[in-house]
């Protein structure tokens, strides 16, 4: 009787078990494993905003980049000084920038006589190079100098640099040019060349980022460049005629007012005057 009790406990205590371990809710399944979402960064851009079909100029033996201000000769040097204070105030048209028109015509007046023996030198080693095409070699060569200060990228620390150069200009005794020309051309242009660096990483990390994410275009890259001989538009065709009438320097106000013109224009050849010549702004401007 006894033994019939217990046995009777016993299943009773495994059937309210059994009913319990039905009731409770089964443990939840392990979660998903992560899913890492593939991210592709974009693609590094050329500095400055440059234009990304272009190509750098190449360092000569001497270190320097083998642009148009290369292989200058002190009168050469002073003149590229010249075309480059001429764009400055023609284009820097902010505020800070407003003194370079003054400036400018400023160190015209007072380097008139040697502006204008530089010219006339520059023109006779054209002659005596060229032969009889040497008005249109020297037309192409003003342009491309201009087209180089040109660059719109650099626009503001190339106006940053020329803005100083002319203070120094303008106070600058006349018998000091050459060495005063030698050093403003290498001011002038360290915005360039601060560009050229930096347009040659963007190229390294360019080709890295197509062999990470975009190896069919790593294979089929082709070398990027600027134009070596002016940093704007397309490469200039050296046998390609000149244009129809290289324009002179545009008028530059007396004041201190900026230009109204917004493009730089060649400086103009021997037969259309001095190089310090100066044409009246119309009556209202």
């Amino acid at each position: 009787m006894f033994r019939g009790i217990m046995n009777l406990r016993v299943l009773v205590v495994t059937v309210a078990v059994a009913a319990l371990a039905a009731c409770q809710t089964p443990p939840p399944p392990p979660p998903p494993p992560v899913v890492v979402p593939q991210y592709t960064p974009r693609a590094p851009t050329p500095p400055f905003g440059a234009s990304s079909l272009t190509i750098i100029p190449p360092l000569g033996v001497d270190g320097l980049r083998q642009t148009i201000n290369r292989d200058l000769g002190p009168l050469e040097t002073v003149w590229h000084v010249r075309a480059a204070l001429n764009v400055a105030a023609l284009s820097c048209t902010a505020p800070q920038y407003a003194r370079l028109v003054s400036d400018y015509n400023t160190f015209l007046a007072k380097n008139e006589k040697y502006l204008r023996n530089a010219n006339n030198a520059i023109i006779s080693k054209y002659r005596r190079e060229e032969g009889n095409g040497y008005r249109q070699v020297h037309d192409r060569h003003q342009t491309n100098l201009y087209n180089f200060w040109s660059f719109s990228p650099l626009r503001r620390p190339f106006c940053d640099q020329a803005v100083q150069i002319s203070q120094r200009a303008i106070v600058t005794p006349t018998e000091e040019m050459e060495a005063f020309g030698a050093e403003a051309l290498m001011e002038l242009e360290k915005p360039f060349v601060d560009f050229y660096l930096a347009y040659e990483e963007y190229e390294k990390a360019l080709d890295a980022w197509r062999v990470q994410y975009a190896p069919e275009q790593a294979r089929d890259a082709v070398d990027e460049t600027i134009n070596t001989t002016g940093l704007t538009g397309g490469l200039v065709d050296p046998d390609a005629p000149p244009a129809n009438a290289p324009l002179v320097d545009k008028q530059l106000p007396a004041s201190n007012a900026a230009p109204t013109a917004t493009n730089p224009a060649p400086v103009p050849p021997a037969t259309q005057g001095t190089p310090t010549e100066v044409i009246e702004p119309p009556t209202g401007e």
